[in-house]
């Protein structure tokens, strides 16, 4: 059976436009990042929370590991499992119980060699809690 459309369903692509050109491009690159750092991810808008989710896929059952919030003047990179990161650079923010983010203002934000490793961390540990490892 197909799914019907309402009329309310956005793409990515349609949310962003909303935002300043800056934004949209900061959001962008960060989606190009998780999408290198984890090629099988899946990718959907939650727009009820305002936010672009990902999941990791295993096996027939996907779990999420992190998402984008871009807002109207800058962009949060969050970790679902972000309080059990390592984070020798201390880039981390947040006082949750869970979520930890980083928050981009500029393309010198987007650091690859800090950010691909808490991406994978995140996602490793998403996968993990679900087979009850951690």
């Amino acid at each position: 059976m197909q799914k019907r459309q309402t009329g309310k369903e956005l793409s990515v692509e349609q949310y962003l436009k909303k935002f300043p050109k800056p934004i949209q491009a900061l959001t962008t690159s960060l989606r190009q990042l998780i999408k290198q750092a984890v090629p099988a991810c899946i990718e959907r808008l939650y727009p009820g929370w305002k936010l672009i989710g990902y999941r990791a896929i295993n096996g027939t059952k996907s779990h999420y590991f992190g998402f984008l919030f871009p807002s109207e003047e800058h962009v949060v990179l969050g970790f679902e499992y972000g309080t059990m990161l390592s984070d020798p650079q201390r880039v981390l923010e947040g006082s949750g119980t869970q979520v930890r983010y980083v928050t981009i203002r500029s393309k010198k934000d987007i650091r690859k060699t800090i950010l691909v490793p808490l991406i994978l961390e995140t996602m490793s540990i998403a996968l993990e809690r679900k087979k009850g490892k951690r």
